[in-house]
Protein backbone atom coordinates (compact mmCIF):
# COMPACT_ATOMS: atom_id res chain seq x y z
CA UNK A 1 0.00 0.00 0.00
CA UNK A 2 1.30 3.45 -0.92
CA UNK A 3 1.88 5.66 2.10
CA UNK A 4 -0.70 8.41 2.47
CA UNK A 5 0.47 11.83 3.63
CA UNK A 6 -2.72 13.91 3.41
CA UNK A 7 -3.60 15.39 6.79
CA UNK A 8 -7.04 15.52 8.34
CA UNK A 9 -6.58 19.18 9.33
CA UNK A 10 -8.01 20.23 5.96
CA UNK A 11 -11.62 19.10 6.04
CA UNK A 12 -13.85 18.40 3.06
CA UNK A 13 -16.49 20.98 4.00
CA UNK A 14 -14.05 23.83 3.20
CA UNK A 15 -13.45 24.91 6.82
CA UNK A 16 -10.41 27.15 7.21
CA UNK A 17 -7.50 25.25 8.78
CA UNK A 18 -5.69 26.50 11.87
CA UNK A 19 -2.56 24.52 10.92
CA UNK A 20 -0.99 24.67 7.46
CA UNK A 21 2.06 23.22 5.74
CA UNK A 22 4.81 25.83 5.29
CA UNK A 23 7.61 23.82 3.63
CA UNK A 24 7.41 20.19 2.44
CA UNK A 25 10.00 17.68 3.69
CA UNK A 26 12.88 16.41 1.53
CA UNK A 27 14.60 17.51 -1.67
CA UNK A 28 12.66 19.77 -4.07
CA UNK A 29 13.40 21.55 -7.31
CA UNK A 30 11.73 24.86 -8.12
CA UNK A 31 12.00 27.50 -10.82
CA UNK A 32 14.40 29.38 -8.54
CA UNK A 33 16.60 26.38 -7.70
CA UNK A 34 16.63 23.29 -5.55
CA UNK A 35 16.36 23.17 -1.76
CA UNK A 36 16.38 20.59 1.03
CA UNK A 37 14.31 20.44 4.21
CA UNK A 38 15.43 17.81 6.72
CA UNK A 39 15.43 17.43 10.51
CA UNK A 40 18.49 19.68 10.83
CA UNK A 41 16.72 22.35 8.76
CA UNK A 42 13.52 22.22 10.80
CA UNK A 43 15.46 22.47 14.04
CA UNK A 44 17.31 25.54 12.78
CA UNK A 45 14.16 27.19 11.40
CA UNK A 46 12.17 26.66 14.58
CA UNK A 47 15.09 27.88 16.69
CA UNK A 48 15.32 31.11 14.67
CA UNK A 49 11.55 31.58 14.82
CA UNK A 50 11.40 31.19 18.60
CA UNK A 51 14.20 33.74 19.03
CA UNK A 52 11.90 36.43 17.52
CA UNK A 53 9.32 38.21 19.65
CA UNK A 54 7.11 39.48 16.81
CA UNK A 55 4.62 37.23 15.03
CA UNK A 56 5.57 36.28 11.46
CA UNK A 57 3.28 37.64 8.74
CA UNK A 58 1.40 35.83 5.99
CA UNK A 59 0.49 38.30 3.25
CA UNK A 60 -1.03 38.17 -0.23
CA UNK A 61 1.18 37.31 -3.22
CA UNK A 62 4.44 38.36 -1.44
CA UNK A 63 3.45 42.04 -1.39
CA UNK A 64 5.64 42.54 1.70
CA UNK A 65 8.72 41.59 -0.33
CA UNK A 66 7.65 43.93 -3.17
CA UNK A 67 7.57 46.94 -0.86
CA UNK A 68 3.99 47.83 -1.79
CA UNK A 69 0.93 48.01 0.42
CA UNK A 70 0.91 44.60 2.08
CA UNK A 71 -2.05 43.86 4.34
CA UNK A 72 -1.71 40.75 6.44
CA UNK A 73 -3.73 37.66 5.64
CA UNK A 74 -2.70 36.03 8.91
CA UNK A 75 -0.04 35.63 11.55
CA UNK A 76 2.14 32.62 12.22
CA UNK A 77 1.91 31.92 15.96
CA UNK A 78 4.07 28.80 16.10
CA UNK A 79 6.04 26.37 13.92
CA UNK A 80 5.61 22.60 14.14
CA UNK A 81 8.02 19.83 13.14
CA UNK A 82 5.85 17.08 11.60
CA UNK A 83 8.67 14.87 10.43
CA UNK A 84 8.18 13.55 6.91
CA UNK A 85 5.09 15.73 6.52
CA UNK A 86 7.33 18.77 6.69
CA UNK A 87 7.32 22.07 8.56
CA UNK A 88 3.86 23.28 9.60
CA UNK A 89 2.56 26.44 11.22
CA UNK A 90 -0.17 27.33 13.65
CA UNK A 91 -1.93 30.35 12.06
CA UNK A 92 -4.28 33.10 13.18
CA UNK A 93 -6.17 34.26 10.05
CA UNK A 94 -7.71 37.67 9.41
CA UNK A 95 -11.45 37.71 8.64
CA UNK A 96 -10.79 38.70 5.02
CA UNK A 97 -8.30 35.89 4.46
CA UNK A 98 -10.65 33.42 6.12
CA UNK A 99 -13.34 34.40 3.61
CA UNK A 100 -10.94 34.00 0.68
CA UNK A 101 -9.82 30.54 1.87
CA UNK A 102 -13.32 29.30 2.68
CA UNK A 103 -14.50 30.40 -0.77
CA UNK A 104 -11.43 28.67 -2.28
CA UNK A 105 -10.29 31.95 -3.84
CA UNK A 106 -6.85 31.28 -2.35
CA UNK A 107 -5.72 27.68 -2.24
CA UNK A 108 -1.97 27.53 -1.59
CA UNK A 109 0.73 28.97 0.61
CA UNK A 110 4.16 30.10 -0.67
CA UNK A 111 7.05 30.42 1.83
CA UNK A 112 9.99 32.82 1.70
CA UNK A 113 13.10 31.33 3.29
CA UNK A 114 16.88 31.48 3.49
CA UNK A 115 18.98 28.44 2.63
CA UNK A 116 22.63 27.53 3.16
CA UNK A 117 24.59 27.67 -0.10
CA UNK A 118 26.95 24.82 0.82
CA UNK A 119 24.20 22.17 0.89
CA UNK A 120 20.99 24.04 -0.07
CA UNK A 121 19.44 23.30 3.31
CA UNK A 122 16.76 25.71 4.50
CA UNK A 123 17.84 27.36 7.76
CA UNK A 124 15.44 30.29 8.28
CA UNK A 125 11.84 31.18 7.42
CA UNK A 126 11.27 34.86 6.49
CA UNK A 127 7.49 34.90 5.91
CA UNK A 128 4.79 33.34 3.73
CA UNK A 129 2.07 34.40 1.36
CA UNK A 130 -1.32 33.26 0.08
CA UNK A 131 -1.09 32.43 -3.61
CA UNK A 132 -2.60 30.30 -6.31
CA UNK A 133 0.72 29.76 -8.10
CA UNK A 134 3.18 28.39 -5.53
CA UNK A 135 6.79 27.91 -6.57
CA UNK A 136 6.90 24.53 -4.80
CA UNK A 137 4.99 21.74 -6.49
CA UNK A 138 3.19 19.32 -4.17
CA UNK A 139 2.30 21.66 -1.30
CA UNK A 140 -0.65 20.55 0.82
CA UNK A 141 -3.59 22.78 -0.21
CA UNK A 142 -5.24 25.06 2.33
CA UNK A 143 -8.61 23.40 1.66
CA UNK A 144 -9.54 20.23 -0.20
CA UNK A 145 -10.96 20.28 -3.69
CA UNK A 146 -14.70 20.60 -4.08
CA UNK A 147 -16.44 17.26 -3.55
CA UNK A 148 -18.91 17.97 -6.29
CA UNK A 149 -18.73 15.10 -8.77
CA UNK A 150 -15.86 13.33 -6.95
CA UNK A 151 -16.46 9.62 -6.22
CA UNK A 152 -16.79 8.64 -2.54
CA UNK A 153 -13.76 6.33 -2.81
CA UNK A 154 -11.58 9.30 -3.86
CA UNK A 155 -12.82 11.40 -0.95
CA UNK A 156 -11.87 8.60 1.46
CA UNK A 157 -8.45 8.44 -0.18
CA UNK A 158 -7.87 12.14 0.52
CA UNK A 159 -8.79 11.67 4.18
CA UNK A 160 -6.50 8.66 4.69
CA UNK A 161 -3.91 9.23 7.39
CA UNK A 162 -0.30 8.04 7.18
CA UNK A 163 -0.18 4.23 7.27
CA UNK A 164 3.04 2.44 6.35
CA UNK A 165 3.44 -1.05 4.93
CA UNK A 166 5.37 -2.08 8.05
CA UNK A 167 2.43 -1.16 10.26
CA UNK A 168 0.01 -3.10 8.07
CA UNK A 169 2.31 -6.14 8.05
CA UNK A 170 2.63 -6.01 11.83
CA UNK A 171 -1.16 -5.93 12.17
CA UNK A 172 -1.62 -8.71 9.63
CA UNK A 173 -3.62 -6.49 7.25
CA UNK A 174 -3.67 -6.39 3.46
CA UNK A 175 -2.28 -3.48 1.44
CA UNK A 176 -5.74 -2.03 0.75
CA UNK A 177 -6.72 -1.87 4.43
CA UNK A 178 -8.57 1.26 5.51
CA UNK A 179 -8.16 3.41 8.60
CA UNK A 180 -11.14 1.61 10.14
CA UNK A 181 -9.44 -1.76 9.56
CA UNK A 182 -6.31 -0.52 11.30
CA UNK A 183 -8.22 0.81 14.30
CA UNK A 184 -10.18 -2.43 14.59
CA UNK A 185 -6.96 -4.48 14.56
CA UNK A 186 -5.42 -2.24 17.21
CA UNK A 187 -8.52 -2.57 19.43
CA UNK A 188 -8.30 -6.35 19.10
CA UNK A 189 -4.66 -6.27 20.21
CA UNK A 190 -5.55 -4.10 23.18
CA UNK A 191 -8.22 -6.57 24.24
CA UNK A 192 -5.93 -9.59 24.00
CA UNK A 193 -2.84 -8.03 25.54
CA UNK A 194 -3.05 -8.72 29.25
CA UNK A 195 -0.31 -7.25 31.40
CA UNK A 196 1.82 -9.97 32.91
CA UNK A 197 1.33 -10.17 36.64
CA UNK A 198 4.49 -9.74 38.67
CA UNK A 199 4.44 -12.55 41.20
CA UNK A 200 7.65 -11.80 43.13
CA UNK A 201 10.23 -9.07 43.44
CA UNK A 202 13.64 -9.27 41.78
CA UNK A 203 15.50 -10.19 44.98
CA UNK A 204 13.28 -13.26 45.52
CA UNK A 205 13.54 -14.32 41.87
CA UNK A 206 17.34 -13.98 41.97
CA UNK A 207 17.47 -16.05 45.15
CA UNK A 208 15.60 -18.96 43.56
CA UNK A 209 17.40 -18.65 40.21
CA UNK A 210 14.57 -17.33 38.00
CA UNK A 211 14.34 -14.45 35.51
CA UNK A 212 12.25 -11.32 36.13
CA UNK A 213 9.61 -12.45 33.62
CA UNK A 214 8.96 -15.76 35.39
CA UNK A 215 5.24 -16.46 35.80
CA UNK A 216 3.41 -17.71 38.87
CA UNK A 217 3.63 -21.37 37.84
CA UNK A 218 7.42 -21.21 37.47
CA UNK A 219 7.84 -19.52 40.84
CA UNK A 220 5.47 -21.90 42.64
CA UNK A 221 7.00 -25.02 41.08
CA UNK A 222 10.54 -23.92 41.93
CA UNK A 223 9.65 -23.13 45.54
CA UNK A 224 7.83 -26.46 45.96
CA UNK A 225 10.86 -28.35 44.60
CA UNK A 226 13.16 -26.50 46.96
CA UNK A 227 10.76 -27.14 49.83
CA UNK A 228 10.70 -30.86 49.07
CA UNK A 229 14.49 -30.95 48.94
CA UNK A 230 14.64 -29.09 52.26
CA UNK A 231 12.14 -31.52 53.81
CA UNK A 232 14.21 -34.48 52.63
CA UNK A 233 17.32 -32.88 54.08
CA UNK A 234 15.61 -32.25 57.42
CA UNK A 235 14.43 -35.86 57.57
CA UNK A 236 17.96 -37.07 56.91
CA UNK A 237 19.38 -34.75 59.56
CA UNK A 238 16.80 -35.92 62.08
CA UNK A 239 17.55 -39.54 61.27
CA UNK A 240 21.29 -39.03 61.71
CA UNK A 241 20.68 -37.17 64.95
CA UNK A 242 18.48 -40.01 66.19
CA UNK A 243 21.12 -42.61 65.31
CA UNK A 244 23.83 -40.54 66.95
CA UNK A 245 21.69 -40.32 70.08
CA UNK A 246 21.17 -44.05 70.16
CA UNK A 247 24.87 -44.67 69.62
CA UNK A 248 25.79 -42.30 72.43
CA UNK A 249 23.24 -44.00 74.70
CA UNK A 250 24.70 -47.41 73.85
CA UNK A 251 28.25 -46.24 74.43
CA UNK A 252 27.22 -44.65 77.73
CA UNK A 253 25.48 -47.86 78.80
CA UNK A 254 28.59 -49.85 78.06
CA UNK A 255 30.79 -47.45 79.98
CA UNK A 256 28.46 -47.46 82.99
CA UNK A 257 28.12 -51.24 82.92
CA UNK A 258 31.88 -51.68 82.92
CA UNK A 259 32.24 -49.15 85.72
CA UNK A 260 29.69 -51.02 87.82
CA UNK A 261 31.42 -54.35 87.13
CA UNK A 262 34.67 -52.80 88.26
CA UNK A 263 32.94 -51.62 91.41
CA UNK A 264 33.61 -47.95 90.62
CA UNK A 265 29.96 -46.86 91.00
CA UNK A 266 27.02 -48.09 93.03
CA UNK A 267 23.49 -48.83 91.80
CA UNK A 268 22.39 -45.61 93.50
CA UNK A 269 24.76 -43.66 91.21
CA UNK A 270 23.34 -45.23 88.02
CA UNK A 271 21.32 -42.24 86.77
CA UNK A 272 24.12 -39.77 87.50
CA UNK A 273 26.72 -41.98 85.86
CA UNK A 274 24.58 -42.54 82.78
CA UNK A 275 24.03 -38.79 82.23
CA UNK A 276 27.72 -38.12 82.78
CA UNK A 277 28.74 -40.81 80.30
CA UNK A 278 26.31 -39.42 77.65
CA UNK A 279 27.39 -35.78 77.93
CA UNK A 280 31.13 -36.34 78.44
CA UNK A 281 32.26 -39.90 77.71
CA UNK A 282 35.95 -38.94 77.85
CA UNK A 283 35.56 -37.30 81.23
CA UNK A 284 33.57 -40.29 82.54
CA UNK A 285 36.32 -42.66 81.40
CA UNK A 286 38.89 -40.57 83.29
CA UNK A 287 36.65 -40.69 86.37
CA UNK A 288 36.35 -44.49 86.21
CA UNK A 289 40.10 -44.86 85.78
CA UNK A 290 40.92 -42.74 88.81
CA UNK A 291 37.97 -43.60 91.09
CA UNK A 292 38.48 -46.08 93.92
CA UNK A 293 36.47 -49.31 94.08
CA UNK A 294 33.32 -48.79 96.14
CA UNK A 295 31.69 -52.21 95.57
CA UNK A 296 33.54 -55.44 96.42
CA UNK A 297 32.98 -58.16 93.76
CA UNK A 298 33.33 -61.88 94.51
CA UNK A 299 33.38 -64.70 92.02
CA UNK A 300 31.09 -67.66 92.83
CA UNK A 301 30.93 -71.26 91.61
CA UNK A 302 29.77 -71.74 88.05
CA UNK A 303 31.36 -68.46 86.97
CA UNK A 304 28.30 -66.43 87.93
CA UNK A 305 28.63 -63.34 90.08
CA UNK A 306 26.63 -62.56 93.19
CA UNK A 307 23.08 -61.63 92.44
CA UNK A 308 22.89 -63.76 89.27
CA UNK A 309 19.46 -65.23 88.56
CA UNK A 310 20.55 -67.72 85.91
CA UNK A 311 20.67 -65.46 82.83
CA UNK A 312 24.41 -64.96 82.98
CA UNK A 313 24.11 -61.33 84.09
CA UNK A 314 24.75 -59.99 87.57
CA UNK A 315 22.27 -57.82 89.38
CA UNK A 316 24.17 -54.64 88.60
CA UNK A 317 24.13 -55.24 84.83
CA UNK A 318 20.45 -56.07 84.90
CA UNK A 319 19.72 -52.79 86.70
CA UNK A 320 21.75 -50.85 84.14
CA UNK A 321 19.98 -52.59 81.23
CA UNK A 322 16.58 -51.88 82.75
CA UNK A 323 17.36 -48.19 83.25
CA UNK A 324 18.57 -47.84 79.65
CA UNK A 325 15.85 -49.97 78.07
CA UNK A 326 18.32 -52.61 76.85
CA UNK A 327 17.12 -56.18 76.38
CA UNK A 328 19.23 -58.58 78.49
CA UNK A 329 19.44 -61.21 75.76
CA UNK A 330 20.51 -58.56 73.18
CA UNK A 331 23.10 -57.27 75.64
CA UNK A 332 24.57 -60.78 76.11
CA UNK A 333 24.68 -61.28 72.34
CA UNK A 334 26.41 -57.93 71.74
CA UNK A 335 28.80 -58.50 74.64
CA UNK A 336 29.76 -61.94 73.33
CA UNK A 337 30.49 -60.53 69.87
CA UNK A 338 32.59 -57.78 71.41
CA UNK A 339 34.69 -60.32 73.27
CA UNK A 340 35.20 -62.34 70.09
CA UNK A 341 36.39 -59.24 68.26
CA UNK A 342 38.84 -58.44 71.09
CA UNK A 343 40.50 -61.84 70.77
Amino acid sequence: MTEKTITLINTIDGAVPSEIQIIPFGYHETGKGAFVLDEESMSAIIGNFKSQQNDMVIDYEHQTMAGTEAPAAGWIKDLIDKGTQGLWASVEWTDKARQYIAAKEYRYLSPVFIMRLSDNKVVKLVNAALTNQPGIDGMVPLVNKSISGIPEAQIKEEKQVLISNKVLDALGLAGDATEADVLKAIDALKGSAKPKQKVANKAVLDAIGLNEDADQSEVTGTIMAMKQAQTGYEILVNKVTELEGKLKAKEAADLVALAMKDGKITPAQLEWATNYAKTDPVGFAVFVEKATEVVVKKEIAGGEKPGSIGDGLDETQRIVNKQLGIDNAKFKEFHAKAKEEDK
